[in-house]
C-alpha cells in the first residue's frame, strides 16, 4: 500500500486530469480525454511530479505549449489558452497551492 503522500498525489492527479478533460472538450473529443490521458499531456510540459504550486506557476509560454500539446496528443484542434487557464483554475479550486505540503 502507498504512503499517504502518494495517495494524495494520486488523488490530485485524478482531479487535475478530470478538470482538464472537462475544460479542453471540445475541441478535444470528450470520450478520448480521460483523466489519465490528460495527465500524460500535462506531464509532458510540467513534469511528472507536478504539484498545485507548479501548476499555478506555469508561464504564459508553458500554457500556450500545453494548449498545443493537447491538440497534437489527441489529433484534434488545440484548445484555447483560455480553456487551459480555466482547467488550471478548476484544478486549483479543488487542490489549492500547499494542499500537497509543497511550497510556491
Amino acid at each position: 500500500m502507498g504512503s499517504a503522500n502518494e495517495d494524495l498525489r494520486a488523488d490530485f492527479g485524478q482531479a487535475m486530469g478530470e478538470s482538464f478533460g472537462d475544460c479542453v472538450s471540445p475541441p478535444v473529443p470528450y470520450e478520448d480525454a480521460s483523466a489519465h490521458e490528460c495527465c500524460e499531456v500535462i506531464w509532458s510540459v510540467a513534469g511528472y511530479d507536478v504539484t498545485p504550486a507548479a501548476l499555478a506557476s506555469l508561464s504564459e509560454v508553458q500554457i500556450a505549449v500545453l494548449a498545443r500539446r493537447f491538440g497534437s496528443y489527441f489529433g484534434s484542434e488545440s484548445p484555447t489558452v483560455e480553456q487551459i487557464r480555466n482547467a488550471i483554475a478548476r484544478t486549483l479550486a479543488r487542490w489549492p497551492v500547499g494542499s500537497l505540503d509543497e511550497t510556491s
